[in-house]
């Protein structure tokens, strides 16, 4: 009966948590406190966070859920009554409800992001600035205009950001100047005043804010060509000016009824990343780093985006003649999802797999951060003679005892604990997480998860290394297809029992440790690699989580290696310090 009061205590946590993202520290201090008190171990530990749990907290959702689906349909009604593009958010950026506008002129949807808009870097970044400040409660103002600038032209669109409280949820109402031009205004215009199509388009054009001089830069027409069209526009609408002709184009736009318009085309892919098709149709994102003909290091995305390095390690390795590539797993970033009930890191293997013939890469080492290790292991196994050597850094590992599981801080022990014993509580804890990132900023918040270990604190208080960190975690989880619920079902796979055998194959294993790293701590590193005597552990005790954006030189020094004609011995092992 104790077992039960206390879970219960914790899901009283959980709907305060639910409703108060910020919060979530508190659940976390809760669970752990309630632990320790418990003496977990072995099946106490199943029991405490098993089934019983599980269910009590999957009731606190569904009432979530039921309330959530009614504030949804509020929105919507508030939002079909808004002619303009409209959207309602939530603190982090994502889309609550849209209106029709909205998802033709932006293409956004439900549960998509501001990240999404077809908008400047820069302005991007102002807009989710902004959003938090008024639906945070920390500032006095609860509301603002941003002018913003639509990528790829000079126009822009003013959005007006007012919050909306709805009970103890905040949320922001944004409306925009923009409203949807449909396939029926140019039949409108056409029928009504005999405009051709060329006069449409310019009148189309000048309603978006464009000026004559990037109305011929668009159309690819003179100025003297499009101000002669303007004039005809002018004469067979019998408007005087630009301004009364600005006002028909709005008229019509609100009173002509508007057609289904195709989503804006996504724009080009940046310098170093590209797109790889695999036979199921499904597109992969692939970043490149250093010499394109380069040595091949397939370096793995870590959840917790452990793929970007600072800025000079990226430099250095087109003079190391190293070719990394960095591919998303399907359902992060920009790659695509995966059908429904397919085993996530058997698709992960064939995609690695059929992602180095795409490229003619005949073999590679692998890097693997955290958990990842797993992944690696497994491609090693499907195909042993492409992969040279695997590095794993940081690694993760299923818990397996008592030891193991106190090692870890308090955060980590939450989370591994609720992926192997409940992970239908999961998608909620990845919505909290997101949601106080949102509300202090990442990189607040990663100082503050980080300030608890002195090498690490130490390793984010160098800019570089915070700016690298802090990009590839905003990529992961802030990425304009990330999905808690795909996130969700990783987690729990990554901290099922290991298949036997798993890490017996072919090639070299190196682990790579900072040997005060809370999240993956060293001795059960240890104990994994003394399952396996053929891998070797390199560590250094006054490192952390943040190893290889510190030790990026000797990292990158082991990775060589692996490419010598015959093996050579590894730098000096460091002994763990007891």
């Amino acid at each position: 009966m104790t077992g039960k009061v206390r879970s219960w205590e914790l899901v009283e946590h959980f709907f305060d948590a639910s409703v108060s993202p910020e919060r979530l520290n508190e659940l976390i201090a809760a669970w752990d406190a309630q632990a320790t008190h418990a003496g977990l171990e072995g099946s106490l530990l199943s029991g405490f966070a098993g089934s019983a749990f599980a269910h009590q907290v999957a009731g606190v959702l569904q009432v979530l859920e039921q309330l959530h689906a009614a504030e949804l349909r509020r929105a919507n009604d508030l939002l079909s009554s808004i002619l303009g593009a409209a959207m309602v958010l939530a603190q982090d950026g994502t889309i609550v409800a849209a209106n029709d506008a909205a998802g033709r002129l932006f293409g956004l949807r439900q549960g998509g992001s501001i990240r999404d808009m077809l908008l400047d870097a820069a302005d991007i970044h102002a807009f989710a600035m902004r959003l938090v400040e008024i639906s945070s409660g920390v500032s006095c103002e609860r509301e603002g205009i941003l002018r913003l600038r639509l990528a790829g032209s000079n126009r822009t669109t003013l959005i007006h950001l007012k919050e909306m409280v709805d009970g103890s949820r905040r949320h922001v109402l944004a409306v925009t100047s923009e409203l949807a031009w449909s396939d029926a205004v140019p039949d409108f215009l056409a029928r009504v005043f005999a405009l051709t199509p060329a006069e449409i388009e310019v009148m189309r054009l000048l309603t978006a804010g464009d000026t004559v001089a990037g109305i011929a830069a668009a159309a690819g027409r003179s100025p003297g060509t499009v101000r002669s069209q303007l004039h005809a526009v002018l004469q067979k609408t019998g408007t005087g000016t630009q301004a009364e002709l600005v006002r028909l184009s709005l008229l019509l736009m609100q009173s002509v009824p508007a057609a289904a318009e195709p989503a804006r085309p996504p724009p080009a892919p940046a310098p170093h990343q590209r797109f790889v098709r695999m036979p199921d149709g499904r597109r992969i994102e692939v970043l490149g780093f250093g010499d394109s003909a380069g040595r091949p290091v397939i370096w793995m995305q870590s959840p917790f985006g452990f793929w970007r390095l600072p800025r000079a390690a990226l430099a250095d390795l087109a003079h190391r003649r190293l070719r990394v590539l960095v591919p998303f797993r399907a359902g992060w970033c920009g790659s695509d999802s995966l059908s429904h009930g397919v085993n996530v890191f058997e698709a992960a293997v064939d995609d690695l797999h059929t992602l180095m013939d795409r490229l003619r890469i005949t073999s590679a080492v692998v890097v693997a951060p955290g958990d990842d290790i797993r992944i690696a292991l497994m491609l090693a196994q499907a195909v042993p003679e492409r992969i040279h050597a695997i590095f794993g850094i940081g690694c993760g590992f299923p818990i397996r005892t008592d030891a193991q599981y106190r090692r870890l801080i308090p955060v980590s022990r939450f989370v591994r604990t609720c992926a192997r014993y409940s992970p239908r509580v999961l998608p909620f804890m990845l919505r909290g997480l997101r949601a106080c990132i949102a509300r202090y900023g990442l990189e607040n918040y990663l100082r503050g998860t980080l300030a608890r270990i002195p090498a690490d604190a130490r390793a984010f208080a160098d800019p570089e290394i915070a700016s690298a960190f802090c990009e590839g975690a905003a990529r992961m989880f802030f990425g304009q297809s990330f999905s808690e619920a795909a996130a969700a079902a990783e987690f729990a796979l990554f901290h099922e029992d290991w298949p036997e055998g798993l890490g017996q194959v072919a090639c070299p294993v190196t682990l790579i440790h900072g040997e005060q790293d809370g999240n993956a701590p060293f001795e059960t590193a240890l104990e994994y690699g003394a399952m396996y005597p053929g891998w070797r552990y390199v560590a250094w005790p006054d490192e952390g989580e943040l190893v290889a954006h510190v030790r990026w030189r000797e990292v990158l020094g082991l990775i060589e290696t692996a490419f010598a004609s015959e093996p050579r011995p590894l730098e000096e092992k460091l002994t763990p310090r007891s």
